[in-house]
C-alpha cells in the first residue's frame, strides 16, 4: 500500500477510534441538550427570541460544549495511543510525523465541528422564528467550526506533552476562559472563546448587540489562526522527538 493508501486508512481508522470510545456517546448526548432546551422554550413561548437564543450559543454550545466536545475528541484522537501504547505501530508506518499530526487534527476537527455545529443549527433553527433563523444558524456553524480547528489543535498539543491533557485542558476552558478572562480585559486576547464569539458577531448582524465582550473578526482570525498553527507545530515536533518507549 503506497503512502496516499496508509494516509487515508490512517483517517478512517483515526475516526472510527473517535466515533468508537464511549465518552464519545456522552459528548454525543450532551450536544442533544441545547436542542432540547430550545424546543422547550420555543413550545412555552417565551418571546424574545433572538436574545434568548445568543444566550444559549454563547452560555451552552460555545462556553461549554464546544470546548469539552474537542477535548474529548481531541485528546483521544493522538493520547488515546500513546496510553495503550498502540502508537508504536502508527509510527513504524511510512508517513511523516507532521502528516500523522495533520490527519489526527483533520479528524478531531471534523468530528467536533460537525457534532457541536449540528447542534448550534438544529437548535438556532428550533428557537428562532421566521426567516432570523438561517442568517444566525450559518454563523453559529461557521463560529463553531472555526473553534473546533483551535480547540483540537490544543488538545492534540497536549495530548503529547502530558499524561493528563483533558484535565489541562478543561482547566484552561473553565479557569482561564471562564474566570480569569471575564475579570480582566486584557486576557481575553488570548482566549479561543472569544475568537468564537468574534467569528459568529461578525457574520450574523443581529448578534453583536446581544453577545458579551468580542473580538472583530480580523483579531479573531488572525489570533485563531496563530494559536492553531503555534499548537500544531509544538505537537509536530513533540511527536518528532517521541520515542516509542516513551510516556509523556
Amino acid at each position: 500500500m503506497g503512502r496516499d493508501g496508509t494516509l487515508r486508512q490512517l483517517l478512517v481508522l483515526t475516526a472510527r477510534q473517535a466515533l468508537g470510545r464511549r465518552r464519545m456517546l456522552l459528548a454525543l448526548l450532551a450536544a442533544c441538550a441545547p436542542v432540547l432546551v430550545a424546543a422547550i422554550y420555543r413550545i412555552a413561548g417565551g418571546g424574545e427570541y433572538e436574545a434568548w437564543t445568543a444566550g444559549l450559543l454563547n452560555g451552552l454550545v460555545v462556553t461549554t460544549l464546544l470546548p469539552l466536545v474537542a477535548l474529548i475528541v481531541g485528546t483521544s484522537v493522538l493520547g488515546g495511543e500513546v496510553e495503550d501504547g498502540t502508537i508504536v505501530y502508527l509510527l513504524v508506518r511510512p508517513i511523516p510525523r507532521r502528516e500523522i499530526v495533520l490527519a489526527k487534527l483533520a479528524v478531531g476537527t471534523a468530528v467536533t465541528a460537525v457534532v457541536i455545529g449540528a447542534s448550534a443549527v438544529v437548535a438556532t433553527l428550533v428557537s428562532l422564528p421566521g426567516t432570523a433563523g438561517p442568517g444566525t444558524a450559518v454563523a453559529a456553524l461557521a463560529s463553531v467550526a472555526w473553534g473546533a480547528l483551535i480547540y483540537s489543535s490544543i488538545a492534540i498539543a497536549l495530548s503529547l506533552l502530558t499524561g493528563h491533557a483533558l484535565i489541562v485542558g478543561l482547566a484552561y476552558v473553565y479557569i482561564w476562559e471562564g474566570v480569569v478572562a471575564g475579570l480582566f480585559t486584557g486576557t481575553r486576547l488570548v482566549s479561543v472563546h472569544q475568537y468564537v464569539l468574534g467569528v459568529a458577531a461578525a457574520l450574523d448582524p443581529t448578534q453583536p448587540s446581544l453577545l458579551p465582550w468580542h473580538l472583530d473578526l480580523a483579531t479573531s482570525l488572525v489570533l485563531g489562526a496563530v494559536v492553531a498553527a503555534g499548537a500544531t507545530v509544538l505537537a509536530i515536533a513533540r511527536l518528532a522527538r517521541f520515542e516509542v518507549a516513551e510516556r509523556p
